[in-house]
């Protein structure tokens, strides 16, 4: 058995009042999630009633994300409180809740301009890192898991001497988060082994986390728009439990499209998630 889930995304949720509750300690079952992309201007009915249809589907892990640049336009100023609101809201629905707090998301980061230039362990730097974890607190008491880079793997990728910084502040949020989340499992998302753009980096950035965190897009290495065949799964499946130290397994997000362009097809993008989806079954979950 592994311990599998994947995540769904879904934003702008109605705030709500928040009502106190325990951190959770466990997971359930491996748990699945839909991508799920709404207009800014979606009426706040609308979303709640999409969130129902979704959860009447069986989707039962959710992903929020928070851009550090945007929730601190000031130093020291943080406009977290939407997000605390969602969590707290499907939580309370019973779904389990993946935080992205993305200090890198691909080629860029995503940090206040401030601290644009700034190494990632000075300590100027990792002191407003853990000031910002502090404003999101309760978010993270009703969070499962939380990522602190989003394909960090190719930021790295040509800033190797950056890597060795990341992975210091990496470790001292990790400890900071250990103690006031002891309940959260803590990762950066980086591209499967199979896809990444530099395995050896994403290795590295996933030693020091308690999950392995993963984009899963079975592409050809050597032709990366066109997809290897559904049975690709098995094979790439094993290679992730030899990379991942025994840590958890994580998918906040898999893709695999339907289109001939990509060399697939509505068939065989049906028979990936068939196999996806007995994958599933047969994990334990996180917990």
């Amino acid at each position: 058995m592994r311990r599998l889930w994947i995540a769904l995304a879904l934003g702008g949720l109605v705030p709500q009042a928040l009502t106190p509750v325990e951190p959770r300690v466990s997971f359930p079952r491996a748990g699945l999630g839909l991508d799920v992309a709404l207009d800014a201007a979606t009426a706040p009915e609308v979303r709640q009633r999409v969130l129902a249809e979704i959860r009447g589907t069986g989707v039962n892990v959710f992903a929020l994300t928070l851009s550090w640049s945007a929730a601190e336009p000031d130093a020291g100023k943080y406009d977290v409180g939407e997000l605390i609101r969602a969590a707290r809201l499907l939580r309370q629905s019973g779904a389990t809740v993946h935080l992205d707090v993305p200090i890198v998301i691909g080629f860029q980061r995503d940090v206040p301009r401030d601290l644009e230039t700034v190494a990632f362990d000075d300590s100027h730097f990792s002191a407003r890192f853990a000031q910002l974890l502090a404003a999101l607190q309760p978010a993270l008491l009703d969070a499962s898991t939380v990522s602190l880079g989003y394909g960090a793997d190719a930021y790295f990728a040509d800033r190797k001497e950056e890597l060795e910084a990341y992975v210091r502040l990496f470790r001292g949020a990790a400890d900071l988060l250990k103690k006031n989340a002891p309940q959260l499992f803590v990762g950066v998302t980086t591209t499967a082994p199979t896809e990444s753009p530099a395995p050896a980096v994403a290795t590295a950035l996933q030693e020091s986390a308690s999950v392995s965190l993963y984009i899963y897009t079975p592409f050809q290495r050597a032709n990366p728009f066109l997809h290897r065949t559904p049975e690709s799964l098995d094979h790439d499946w094993k290679l992730l439990l030899d990379r991942s130290g025994g840590r958890p397994i994580a998918f906040p997000e898999v893709s695999y499209s339907s289109s001939r362009e990509n060399g697939s097809s509505p068939e065989h993008q049906a028979e990936f998630v068939r196999r996806l989806r007995r994958f599933l079954a047969a994990s334990d979950g996180l917990g």
